[in-house]
């Protein structure tokens, strides 16, 4: 998020601490506003009725975090929980509307971030029709490896991902 956009959408919002295991926001829940995760690890979970929750989205610093439910006035789409302790920073729905108002080139660096996680959605599509099972596992495990700070374990993940479908990315990864 650039500087000018976070300097006013930030400058009175309310810290928020979460401990390890505790839950931001459940889907369905009314969305009163947004955060910004400033330390800590967080993951998005959608219920399935088949396997009981299921992760999609891993959540590091700098993230914003429900969004969508600014955006549109829906509940929310997905559930949050902590899965390190965090520290968060909260703006309220009327402060954003505020914020939009005095400040519309907020509205473009929305749209830039949407579209930035409409591609990395499609991506996760895309391995999930093309991939094998090994195949999603070991991109996980890249995701994973990448928010822990962990590039040397790019090359065993390629080694996984090319005995498993990998070749469809043409060498790529």
């Amino acid at each position: 998020m650039p500087y000018s956009i976070a300097s006013v959408l930030f400058r009175s919002a309310k810290s928020r601490r979460l401990k390890a295991d505790e839950t931001l926001f459940n889907a369905g829940d009314d969305g009163n506003g947004f955060h910004l995760l400033k330390e800590g690890l967080l993951k998005v979970v959608v219920a399935s009725p088949d396997d009981g929750d299921v992760t999609i989205a891993l959540l590091t610093p700098g993230t914003v975090v429900g969004d969508l439910a600014m955006i549109d006035g829906r509940p929310r789409a997905a559930s949050v929980a902590a899965l390190l302790d965090c520290k968060l920073e909260f703006v309220s729905r009327a402060a954003f509307e505020h914020y939009v108002e005095e400040h519309p080139e907020i509205c473009r660096w929305l749209a830039t971030m949407l579209a930035a996680r409409l591609r990395e959605a499609n991506e996760t599509i895309a391995s999930h029709a093309l991939l094998s099972v090994k195949g999603r596992i070991a991109r996980a495990l890249l995701e994973i490896a990448a928010i822990l700070g962990m590039p040397h374990a790019h090359a065993a993940t390629r080694k996984m991902l090319m005995g498993a479908g990998g070749s469809l990315f043409g060498g790529a990864l």
